[in-house]
């Protein structure tokens, strides 16, 4: 019944919202055509927000949750243009976050980093780096439908997994709601209902972190490494970006539509195979069927660190060599 109510309040809620034209992207980015076209609100985050107030009653927590989904906001209204001052922003509210909730990582499986990590300055600035490579690199990815929230409906899904197999220890009530309400957004947002925005970057961004840092701490048996594994896609995407610009002589900081998905969706389009909707939703779909693929081998062997290592190269390789094949295929150099 509850999730009858859930659907029924993102249903109205979004439509309200698309009727007013509130929170409706204009970035004029060629991949997000759509939103302009048909006015599609970015109230991903306020829905995520509605579940932890469902969820949680911790009033420092929400109070945290909601500045983040505030700045989300500004960012998503254009009122915090400058990608130096998001960062900031950013930096602040990710200090202050693992500060209060005592966020650590002590165990890396390296003694020379173990020991670099007792400095809790040198730790402290190790989750930061973590938190803000998770947030921007989520951000990147998040440009065609389906694919940022499918991408993490099938990180909750993995440890869903490890859960009910009691393989590892962590509150399987949150676990499980959070993955059906992922995947109630997943259907509205392959559908075209609404987009998450930043708003619903940084808030699922800031969760996901703070809920497998605590996963690593309760299960120290786990190795780092598959934490990594489950999130190195967007992780990936940042860094490979970066160093993509930063070759052409292109500014890191400003966007451009040569990621993978925007390649894959290109192609779609110019084959004309199927509608520019549909060709939106596919991307998404295509991508995560091999990050599915790739988690799920993850979890088979979620302690052994030599595996989770081989499989991170395997991944960050096939990553590589599938995007200059397709930039091969559709050339655009930015």
């Amino acid at each position: 019944m509850e999730y009858i109510v859930v659907v029924l309040i993102i249903y109205f809620v979004n439509s309200f919202f698309k009727k007013k034209e509130y929170l409706v992207n204009n970035t004029g980015q060629s991949h997000q055509e759509l939103s302009e076209k048909n006015k599609i609100p970015l109230t991903g985050g306020l829905f995520l927000l509605l579940f932890f107030f469902y969820y949680y009653n911790d009033l420092i927590f929400l109070t945290f949750f909601v500045t983040i989904f505030l700045i989300g906001i500004l960012t998503d209204l254009d009122k915090i243009k400058s990608p130096s001052i998001r960062i900031i922003v950013q930096i602040l509210f990710i200090i202050s976050f693992i500060s209060y909730f005592n966020l650590s990582i002590d165990d890396l499986r390296v003694d020379f980093l173990n020991s670099l990590l007792q400095d809790k300055y040198l730790n402290l600035f190790f989750i930061l780096y973590c938190f803000l490579v998770l947030i921007n690199g989520s951000n990147f990815i998040d440009g065609n439908n389906g694919l940022s929230i499918g991408y993490y409906l099938i990180i909750f899904f993995i440890i869903f997994l490890l859960i009910s197999d009691n393989y590892i220890l962590f509150d399987k009530d949150l676990i499980t709601k959070f993955s059906v309400f992922l995947a109630i957004l997943l259907i509205f947002n392959l559908s075209n209902f609404f987009y998450l925005g930043d708003n619903g970057i940084y808030l699922i961004s800031i969760f996901t972190g703070y809920v497998l840092i605590n996963i690593i701490n309760q299960n120290a048996f786990l190795s780092p490494y598959f934490i990594a594994n489950l999130l190195w896609y967007p992780s990936f995407e940042l860094l490979f970006s970066m160093i993509r610009k930063i070759k052409y002589k292109y500014s890191p900081m400003k966007p451009d539509v040569n990621h993978l998905h925007q390649l894959i969706f290109k192609i779609l389009i110019k084959k004309k195979i199927f509608s520019l909707k549909i060709s939106n939703s596919l991307t998404g779909v295509i991508i995560n069927i091999f990050n599915f693929a790739i988690l799920f081998l993850c979890s088979l062997k979620p302690t052994s660190t030599n595996f989770q290592v081989s499989i991170l190269i395997f991944s960050i390789f096939f990553y590589v060599i599938i995007y200059y094949f397709l930039k091969k295929i559709k050339i655009n150099e930015i």
